[in-house]
């Protein structure tokens, strides 16, 4: 009989009784969580046998979330076991990892054998190295684009800036190959006077050998810086060539980009 109880009580109804399982299923809770629910479990009998209809249901259904409470309880986490490989490839296992094998792979398991953590293992010197040649690529390669696209970003500023229609974009560019046009054609024209110097130059080296003299240094130093303007001439002209060559896809390319900036469509 309960303290304070003075007359039998009567049998709860079973419409009133409370379970104190609520369908949680005893085997799939931990053997801590396992103990509490019995403690709860007990606590639950406790309160019945000292009789259900003295307490109003409200206090009841206290009591009996209280007990769930306690049975759900998270239970104190403990070190755990860890495992690891020795150096002949061999598992084994404890409560810490010994230094010898701190810096390797190891696992950190619950007393189930339940994978809680994984520690990689520590990286060499030259893994380490190389991890940041890496980085140092990716940062260049990220420096690089950043570049790229602050200039792109500046010449389309100087771009719509400096043009106000397509047809003045077009009127520089014919500007600027004209004037190479005409670079090329004066040196074209300095080249002329070059070979006939040369010529008569070499005319000049065939008398004297016809006359059985030999030609005079004077004579091979001339010929020598005639030969050399020529050759300078033809560079010129070849590196003046490569510029119009230039100039043209630089051009159809700001004409696109001048077109795309203004929302200019592309003509058929």
């Amino acid at each position: 009989m309960c303290v304070g109880s003075q007359n039998p009580r009567p049998m709860l109804r079973p419409e009133m009784a409370i379970p104190y399982n609520l369908a949680i299923d005893p085997g799939s809770l931990p053997v801590g969580a396992r103990h509490r629910r019995g403690q709860a479990a007990n606590w639950m009998v406790k309160i019945s046998r000292c009789g259900w209809m003295n307490a109003p249901r409200v206090s009841l259904l206290a009591c009996a979330l209280a007990a769930l409470a306690v049975a759900l309880l998270p239970l104190p986490v403990s070190a755990g076991i860890k495992c690891w490989t020795n150096d002949d490839g061999v598992r084994e296992c404890g409560n810490t990892v010994p230094p010898k094998y701190a810096q390797k792979a190891h696992r950190e398991l619950t007393d189930e054998g339940i994978t809680v953590s994984t520690t990689a293992r520590a990286r060499s010197k030259e893994e380490l190295r190389s991890d940041r040649a890496e980085e140092a690529r990716a940062k260049a390669i990220r420096m690089e684009e950043e570049r790229r696209i602050r200039e792109r970003k500046a010449k389309d500023r100087v771009l719509l800036s400096t043009f106000t229609t397509e047809s003045e974009l077009a009127l520089v560019h014919e500007g600027q190959v004209a004037a190479i046009d005409i670079r090329i054609n004066h040196t074209n024209r300095i080249l002329v006077q070059l070979e006939q110097s040369l010529d008569q130059l070499h005319d000049q080296a065939a008398k004297l050998e016809r006359g059985g003299k030999s030609i005079t240094p004077e004579l091979e130093n001339r010929i020598a810086k005639v030969e050399q303007k020529m050759q300078d001439s033809h560079t010129f002209i070849e590196r003046r060539r490569r510029q119009k060559a230039e100039m043209a896809a630089q051009y159809t390319e700001d004409v696109a980009r001048y077109r795309e900036l203004k929302g200019i469509k592309t003509p058929n």
